[in-house]
Protein backbone atom coordinates (compact mmCIF):
# COMPACT_ATOMS: atom_id res chain seq x y z
CA UNK A 1 0.00 0.00 0.00
CA UNK A 2 2.44 2.67 1.01
CA UNK A 3 5.10 3.92 -1.69
CA UNK A 4 7.81 2.94 1.05
CA UNK A 5 7.91 0.85 4.35
CA UNK A 6 6.31 1.94 7.41
CA UNK A 7 8.35 3.30 10.40
CA UNK A 8 6.46 2.06 13.41
CA UNK A 9 7.31 3.67 16.57
CA UNK A 10 5.75 1.32 19.94
CA UNK A 11 6.31 2.74 23.53
CA UNK A 12 5.74 0.39 25.62
CA UNK A 13 7.95 -0.47 28.61
CA UNK A 14 6.52 -4.49 29.28
CA UNK A 15 9.12 -6.68 27.64
CA UNK A 16 6.71 -9.51 27.13
CA UNK A 17 4.22 -7.25 25.60
CA UNK A 18 6.89 -5.64 23.16
CA UNK A 19 8.23 -9.06 21.99
CA UNK A 20 4.40 -10.14 21.16
CA UNK A 21 3.47 -6.46 19.41
CA UNK A 22 6.43 -6.27 17.56
CA UNK A 23 6.14 -10.00 16.05
CA UNK A 24 2.44 -9.41 14.89
CA UNK A 25 3.32 -5.59 13.68
CA UNK A 26 6.67 -7.46 11.44
CA UNK A 27 3.66 -10.13 10.00
CA UNK A 28 1.12 -7.60 9.34
CA UNK A 29 3.28 -4.44 8.06
CA UNK A 30 6.31 -4.12 5.83
CA UNK A 31 8.78 -2.01 7.56
CA UNK A 32 10.73 -0.78 10.55
CA UNK A 33 9.75 -1.15 14.30
CA UNK A 34 11.57 0.84 16.67
CA UNK A 35 11.08 0.10 20.37
CA UNK A 36 11.59 2.49 23.27
CA UNK A 37 10.61 2.48 26.97
CA UNK A 38 9.33 5.75 27.96
CA UNK A 39 8.46 9.03 26.66
CA UNK A 40 11.59 10.60 26.90
CA UNK A 41 13.50 8.36 24.58
CA UNK A 42 10.16 8.29 22.08
CA UNK A 43 10.34 12.10 21.94
CA UNK A 44 13.81 12.39 20.91
CA UNK A 45 14.34 9.02 18.60
CA UNK A 46 11.07 11.30 16.77
CA UNK A 47 13.07 14.61 16.95
CA UNK A 48 15.75 12.42 14.71
CA UNK A 49 13.80 9.98 12.94
CA UNK A 50 10.12 10.29 12.91
CA UNK A 51 7.73 7.43 11.93
CA UNK A 52 4.60 6.96 9.98
CA UNK A 53 2.67 5.68 13.45
CA UNK A 54 3.34 5.99 17.26
CA UNK A 55 1.43 3.11 19.11
CA UNK A 56 2.14 4.05 23.07
CA UNK A 57 1.19 2.89 26.60
CA UNK A 58 -1.12 5.42 28.57
CA UNK A 59 0.42 4.61 32.01
CA UNK A 60 4.37 5.46 30.93
CA UNK A 61 7.28 5.81 33.97
CA UNK A 62 7.91 9.45 32.93
CA UNK A 63 4.63 10.39 31.42
CA UNK A 64 1.06 9.97 30.89
CA UNK A 65 0.50 8.95 27.04
CA UNK A 66 -1.85 11.85 26.47
CA UNK A 67 0.74 14.32 27.13
CA UNK A 68 3.26 12.50 24.81
CA UNK A 69 0.74 12.20 21.86
CA UNK A 70 0.46 16.27 22.72
CA UNK A 71 3.78 16.88 22.29
CA UNK A 72 3.91 14.51 18.95
CA UNK A 73 1.59 15.87 17.34
CA UNK A 74 2.97 19.39 18.06
CA UNK A 75 6.11 17.51 16.05
CA UNK A 76 4.07 16.75 13.30
CA UNK A 77 0.57 15.57 12.61
CA UNK A 78 1.50 11.67 12.82
CA UNK A 79 -1.36 9.27 13.89
CA UNK A 80 -1.10 7.88 17.81
CA UNK A 81 -2.52 4.76 19.11
CA UNK A 82 -2.98 4.51 22.71
CA UNK A 83 -2.96 1.14 24.97
CA UNK A 84 -3.93 1.18 29.12
CA UNK A 85 -5.17 -1.03 31.78
CA UNK A 86 -8.21 1.09 32.66
CA UNK A 87 -9.40 4.46 31.52
CA UNK A 88 -12.51 6.93 32.33
CA UNK A 89 -14.54 7.84 29.30
CA UNK A 90 -13.24 11.31 29.70
CA UNK A 91 -10.02 10.26 29.28
CA UNK A 92 -10.35 8.59 26.29
CA UNK A 93 -13.06 11.45 24.91
CA UNK A 94 -9.85 14.05 26.01
CA UNK A 95 -7.33 11.40 24.09
CA UNK A 96 -9.22 11.57 21.16
CA UNK A 97 -9.84 15.52 20.91
CA UNK A 98 -6.35 15.47 21.11
CA UNK A 99 -6.02 13.54 18.01
CA UNK A 100 -5.12 10.22 19.23
CA UNK A 101 -6.48 7.75 16.43
CA UNK A 102 -7.62 5.30 18.88
CA UNK A 103 -7.78 3.78 22.08
CA UNK A 104 -7.34 0.33 23.33
CA UNK A 105 -8.19 -1.02 26.94
CA UNK A 106 -5.99 -3.77 27.94
CA UNK A 107 -6.35 -6.91 27.25
CA UNK A 108 -7.69 -6.46 23.63
CA UNK A 109 -7.25 -8.48 20.50
CA UNK A 110 -3.67 -8.08 18.95
CA UNK A 111 -5.85 -8.32 15.42
CA UNK A 112 -7.87 -5.47 16.29
CA UNK A 113 -4.79 -3.08 17.08
CA UNK A 114 -3.62 -4.43 13.75
CA UNK A 115 -6.83 -3.58 12.11
CA UNK A 116 -6.41 0.11 13.60
CA UNK A 117 -2.85 0.49 12.69
CA UNK A 118 -4.01 -0.48 9.05
CA UNK A 119 -6.95 1.76 8.89
CA UNK A 120 -4.69 4.38 10.83
CA UNK A 121 -1.92 4.42 7.99
CA UNK A 122 -3.97 3.94 5.17
CA UNK A 123 -5.60 7.18 5.78
CA UNK A 124 -1.95 8.85 6.99
CA UNK A 125 -0.83 7.92 3.78
CA UNK A 126 -3.72 8.77 2.00
CA UNK A 127 -3.53 12.48 4.08
CA UNK A 128 0.30 12.75 2.90
CA UNK A 129 -0.75 12.07 -0.80
CA UNK A 130 -3.06 14.72 -0.97
CA UNK A 131 -0.74 16.99 1.01
CA UNK A 132 1.65 16.39 -1.87
CA UNK A 133 -0.50 16.68 -4.80
CA UNK A 134 -2.30 19.51 -2.92
CA UNK A 135 1.58 21.52 -2.73
CA UNK A 136 2.00 20.39 -6.21
CA UNK A 137 -1.24 21.59 -7.83
CA UNK A 138 -0.62 25.36 -5.95
CA UNK A 139 3.00 25.65 -7.09
CA UNK A 140 1.48 24.81 -10.73
CA UNK A 141 -1.12 27.42 -10.59
CA UNK A 142 1.52 30.19 -8.79
CA UNK A 143 3.35 29.40 -11.64
CA UNK A 144 0.32 29.63 -14.43
CA UNK A 145 -0.48 33.11 -12.89
CA UNK A 146 3.23 33.76 -13.06
CA UNK A 147 3.07 33.05 -17.01
CA UNK A 148 -0.68 35.01 -17.59
CA UNK A 149 1.05 37.94 -15.69
CA UNK A 150 3.79 37.97 -18.24
CA UNK A 151 2.02 37.38 -21.19
CA UNK A 152 -0.08 40.37 -19.81
CA UNK A 153 3.11 42.28 -19.87
CA UNK A 154 3.71 41.68 -23.22
CA UNK A 155 0.36 42.31 -24.40
CA UNK A 156 0.24 45.59 -22.65
CA UNK A 157 3.60 46.56 -24.66
CA UNK A 158 2.66 44.99 -27.84
CA UNK A 159 -0.30 47.58 -27.54
CA UNK A 160 1.68 50.69 -26.26
CA UNK A 161 3.61 49.84 -29.24
CA UNK A 162 1.15 49.87 -31.96
CA UNK A 163 -1.07 52.74 -30.59
CA UNK A 164 2.24 54.57 -30.86
CA UNK A 165 2.70 53.25 -34.08
CA UNK A 166 -0.65 54.74 -34.91
CA UNK A 167 0.06 57.34 -34.04
CA UNK A 168 2.99 58.47 -35.87
CA UNK A 169 1.41 56.81 -38.95
CA UNK A 170 -1.71 59.58 -38.25
CA UNK A 171 0.87 62.01 -37.87
CA UNK A 172 2.81 61.38 -40.89
CA UNK A 173 -0.89 61.13 -42.90
CA UNK A 174 -1.80 64.79 -41.41
CA UNK A 175 1.57 65.96 -42.33
CA UNK A 176 0.99 64.58 -45.68
CA UNK A 177 -2.61 65.97 -46.18
CA UNK A 178 -1.26 69.46 -44.41
CA UNK A 179 1.55 69.44 -47.77
CA UNK A 180 -0.82 68.58 -50.00
CA UNK A 181 -2.97 71.24 -49.55
CA UNK A 182 -0.61 73.81 -49.28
Amino acid sequence: MADRPYKIMLVEPDPELVELFVSSLSARFDGHITCVIDAKTCLDVEMLEPHDLVIAEWDLQDQCGLDLAHQLNSLSQRPVILMAERLKSKQVVDALRAGVRDVFLKPFGIDDLLDSSQRVLYGHDVRRKHAVRHHKLRKLVRQVIGERRDLNQRIELVCRDLVDAHRRLVHRVVNIDTARSN
